[in-house]
């Protein structure tokens, strides 16, 4: 059961997102705290990723909404996660949803391939709806697919498949 310090650099973000991060299964356990862990910075040559902070510890996720140069909303890997939060951002549900999905790349599921996967995690009733929701022109990146595929990743994580 993975156990991050989740911070969140000001307290009006805290109060704003701490309320749904029960959307995230009990398998990932919190200290949440508000505040900047140390970070560093990716590549600075690098549009996606210049100026955007991650975190040193392990076992640390920070949520930020500073107004900075990067393009990237989140990234996770090797037990930390960074989730940027933008003005444009009013949904604090799938603003949680991010945060998921990033701690999931933490622990080192692969957050990114729901639809290559859609085999493996959807039962066939759902691979049907899939098919028609894309069949109406529908895009399947949204929330309710996150959430079947990020709980589907949780449950492989929790069994010890892939990841730590």
């Amino acid at each position: 059961m993975p156990h991050f310090d989740l911070f969140f650099k000001t307290e009006a973000l805290r109060q704003r997102l701490e309320p749904h991060l029960g959307l995230i299964p009990p398998f990932f356990r919190f200290t949440v705290r508000t505040g900047t862990p140390e970070v560093r910075y990716f590549d600075q040559k690098d549009p996606m990723w210049k100026g955007f902070p991650f975190p040193v510890p392990a076992k640390t996720v920070y949520v930020f909404d500073d107004a900075i140069p990067a393009r990237a909303l989140g990234g996770g890997m090797d037990m930390r996660a960074s989730i940027r939060v933008t003005r444009e951002d009013t949904d604090d549900e799938a603003l949680v949803l991010r945060i998921w999905h990033e701690i999931l790349h933490a622990i080192g599921q692969p957050a990114d391939d729901m639809a290559r996967r859609a085999a493996e995690w959807q039962s066939i009733s759902e691979r049907l709806v899939w098919a028609a929701w894309q069949s109406l022109a529908r895009q399947t990146d949204v929330p309710f697919w996150h959430r079947k595929f990020y709980s589907w990743l949780t449950e492989r994580a929790e069994s010890g498949a892939g990841g730590r």
